[in-house]
């Protein structure tokens, strides 16, 4: 595993490192259990640019130092006489959301201690979730005064229902990890000490697929499944063109072969 050297720095806000193709994002303000903070939003944004634009990076794991996965939103840069800094500050976390649910790299949160607020909102948008019984999640607006941000209210429901989601966001429950996972909010329980070598096991298989597929597949999700019409075009739109790549020539050989493919993104 390597690490960027331009991150090498414990000060910086988030740390990335390779494995492979798969890249580690981890969120590195532990004082505040890894709330968003201005810098730390700005850097994952960038760094998901850039890992977007990576040929070489097939997935993406994102997690969080020091014993928490994040707390949700810097309370301590939060002014009320400020609603155009708000503005902005929403509006870099909704970019972020929309690189991690609609971009193109398939993403596994790796959830250690609390994922709070948007900190929830982080890891419902992944494409996986991994956790252990010592996480802790709690959609934590209400506490303070708020509502649901950063996609909170369309990417919970799909994860526990309608019903729990409406739970969680006017109670705001503290849920532990097996229930998180009965609830369907986490899709891997993973024993306490293991959970980013597993999230990390995830995406190295994610990385070995085809990427314009994973491409594909999950902008359709994005688009909402909802509604069948708005499937059938997606598959209108998409299939032609994959039919076209390199990589399904690659897959039907490698079928017919009897071999692993070895897919390129072309």
């Amino acid at each position: 595993m390597s690490q960027k050297p331009a991150d090498s720095s414990k000060s910086a806000p988030l740390l990335v490192n390779r494995d492979g193709a798969v890249a580690i994002l981890a969120l590195n303000e532990p004082a505040k259990r890894n709330a968003l903070s201005m810098d730390l939003r700005l850097a994952l944004l960038e760094a998901l640019d850039e890992l977007i634009a990576d040929p070489a990076c097939r997935a993406i794991v994102l997690t969080g130092e020091g014993g928490a996965f994040c707390s949700g939103g810097d309370l301590s840069a939060m002014r009320p006489d400020d609603p155009m800094g708000a503005r902005r500050r929403i509006g870099i976390i909704h970019d972020i959301v929309r690189r991690i649910a609609a971009g193109p790299k398939p993403v596994i949160a790796a959830v250690e201690g609390a994922a709070f607020g948007a900190g929830l909102a982080l890891a419902t948008a992944s494409d996986v979730v991994v956790a252990d019984p010592g996480a802790k999640f709690c959609a934590s607006f209400a506490k303070v005064g708020l509502m649901p941000d950063a996609g909170l209210i369309w990417s919970l429901p799909p994860r526990v229902g309608l019903g729990t989601a409406k739970r969680m966001m006017l109670e705001a429950p503290v849920i532990g990890g097996e229930e998180a996972k009965a609830l369907g909010l986490v899709d891997v329980l993973a024993p306490a000490g293991t959970v980013r070598d597993i999230a990390l096991a995830r995406a190295r298989d994610m990385a070995r697929l085809a990427p314009l597929s994973i491409a594909m597949t999950k902008a359709a999700f994005a688009r909402g499944t909802d509604d069948l019409d708005r499937v059938l075009a997606c598959e209108l739109d998409g299939q032609p063109m994959l039919f076209a790549t390199a990589d399904h020539t690659e897959g039907r050989k490698a079928f017919a072969e009897k071999r692993d493919p070895q897919f390129r993104g072309a």
